[in-house]
């Protein structure tokens, strides 16, 4: 038997975000709201057993107790672990589908050992057993997917999903690719920006999980439009406790049926810092220097998936305090920010988007952070306000700073507006960082060494790094702590480019300006380009050549 799907609550849909609502937030609410009637109602029903109530809420962490009962016994006696005292005295929960009158039975089969009961939710009883269940399984978390491709062939298909998305979690997997073909559905995880296949499910059991999935999170079913949803589960962390995670569903109809991808958000995110995610100490200080400036604008430029919205919300953790009104307009609010007025808005809608940056003007604020410039009217109105007093924090698509200033300008024109209010573009990267449980040293391949002696021709003469026949790489050859992958983590490769009196000049000279001849300033002036970040980087041991040579191609 597998583990019954724990409480999901339906989250809003993608009708209700057109109405501004669908954040992080609401499905938070929502469940909270459900689960504490569930309680209430266990919590009055408790009387009738003659055992105590208990939330189970409350319990961080489970003992299995598999010396005393088999998973397999705690079901059909309908027993919940909840405490292990001693070897002589343990406490089980129950609920109102247990049969009491087996109990006396099941303390005989517990031999010498003295059992006690309280009363539990249900939902709370197969949030337990499930956490039994998981904590037997650990092949899946060290990169062998054999066992889970084999349990999940035998899980109920409305339990699949569950089970997928646990593993997701454990595997620090930010999205869930499910993709139907002819007679299966392929599984695949996104896990440091790669994706990994993990299992496949047949045809009937998708398409039974993918209704349940949908359902849930109140998309329709058999749609021949794109569809988004949300849902909320209460997944079980490596340190083996609960949280709740919150899921963004994005459905499309295909030849063989609907896929479906599954974008997991992960809360650490209100915990970023930029020097955990590769800024180094004087790339931190030049950042504070410039976002003290009571207004300006700083942009932070890459490919979708590079990480430019994480250092937004990075830059946000170090200005947010009570004498600073930080507002963001995201499309869709993704992470809750404690002390930060969020705005979810849809940007496909320019008047609806125009107006919703105008009434967040009026509320005053130190700080705007718009989820991402798209057109002209978005880029003229930000340039604006980071004009009149306001510090404007933004992300822009280009492939370095030197391309996003170029782009600016052909999106804008030759506008000396754009000059004063720009203060700095940092273009960034994701590379895959080097698991330091398994990072060994090797020797360099012909081919590494020749990309590392061409890349540092480029560099300039006081930046080049010493290269001999000394010089070690690292890599990871694969660990449980890695799942086999070699990689545990990503750093951000990092080009920051201040916006000096010399750069404001050519931003505004009449003849054109080229995106070479803006880079070549700002190397003069002390920038390091991605480039050198990253080889940089990848001899010091913190990713691979590899990786560099991968996210250069991005």
């Amino acid at each position: 038997m597998e583990p019954s799907a724990p409480k999901v609550v339906n989250a809003p849909s993608k009708q209700a975000s057109k109405q501004g609502g669908g954040s992080v937030n609401d499905a938070h609410a929502t469940v909270n709201a459900n689960r504490e009637q569930i309680e209430q109602q266990t919590a009055d029903e408790a009387v009738k057993s003659g055992f105590p109530y208990l939330d189970s809420r409350t319990i961080e962490q489970i003992v299995p107790m598999s010396n005393f009962l088999t998973l397999d016994e705690m079901r059909e006696y309908r027993v919940a672990p909840l405490h292990q005292y001693n070897d002589h005295s343990l406490e089980f929960g129950v609920t109102n589908l247990t049969d009491l009158k087996k109990l006396p039975e099941l303390q005989q089969k517990l031999a010498h050992t003295q059992a006690t009961f309280k009363t539990i939710s249900t939902t709370g009883f197969d949030e337990i057993l499930n956490q039994v269940y998981y904590l037997q399984f650990n092949a899946e978390r060290s990169g062998d997917f054999k066992l889970f491709g084999e349990k999940l062939a035998k899980s109920a298909p409305k339990e699949a999903f569950q089970y997928i998305a646990q593993l997701a979690y454990w595997l620090r997997s930010s999205d869930i690719h499910i993709e139907p073909q002819p007679n299966e559905a392929r599984i695949r995880f996104r896990i440091d920006g790669i994706l990994h296949p993990i299992s496949v499910v047949n045809t009937k059991a998708y398409e039974i999980f993918l209704s349940d999935l949908q359902t849930r999170a109140e998309i329709k079913w058999g749609s021949d439009e794109p569809q988004s949803g949300r849902i909320s589960y209460r997944l079980m962390n490596n340190d083996t406790h609960w949280t709740d995670v919150n899921m963004r569903i994005e459905t499309i109809p295909t030849f063989h049926g609907e896929e479906i991808v599954v974008r997991i958000f992960n809360d650490e995110t209100r915990d970023l810092k930029l020097e955990s995610m590769g800024f180094a100490s004087d790339q931190v200080k030049k950042i504070d220097e410039v976002s003290s400036h009571p207004n300006g604008m700083v942009l932070t430029v890459g490919p979708t998936g590079s990480g430019k919205t994480s250092t937004l919300y990075a830059m946000i953790n170090r200005l947010n305090n009570p004498e600073v009104k930080i507002v963001t307009l995201e499309d869709p609010v993704e992470y809750d920010l404690d002390g930060v007025s969020q705005v979810p808005v849809r940007t496909d809608d320019k008047e609806l988007f125009a107006e919703k940056l105008r009434a967040v003007m009026r509320e005053d604020p130190n700080v705007v952070m718009i989820g991402e410039i798209r057109d002209v009217d978005t880029a003229k109105t930000a340039l604006q306000a980071a004009l009149t007093g306001h510090l404007v924090l933004s992300t822009f698509h280009a492939g370095s700073a030197s391309a996003a200033v170029s782009r600016m300008l052909d999106m804008i024109g030759q506008n000396p507006l754009f000059a004063s209010a720009i203060r700095m573009i940092i273009a960034q990267r994701l590379a895959r960082r080097i698991c330091p449980h398994c990072a060994e040293e090797l020797a360099p391949t012909e081919e590494e060494l020749n990309y590392i002696k061409r890349a540092i021709e480029h560099f300039p003469p006081d930046r080049k790094p010493k290269i001999d026949d000394g010089l070690k790489l690292k890599h990871g050859k694969g660990c449980p702590e890695c799942h086999g992958i070699g990689y545990k983590g990503r750093v951000a490769i990092i080009e920051m480019m201040l916006i000096t009196p010399d750069i404001e000049q050519l931003m505004t000279q009449v003849t054109r300006t080229t995106a070479q001849d803006i880079e070549a300033a700002a190397i003069k002036n002390g920038m390091m380009t991605l480039l050198e970040d990253g080889v940089k980087k990848a001899i010091a041991g913190v990713t691979t050549i590899s990786e560099i040579i991968r996210i250069s191609e991005a």
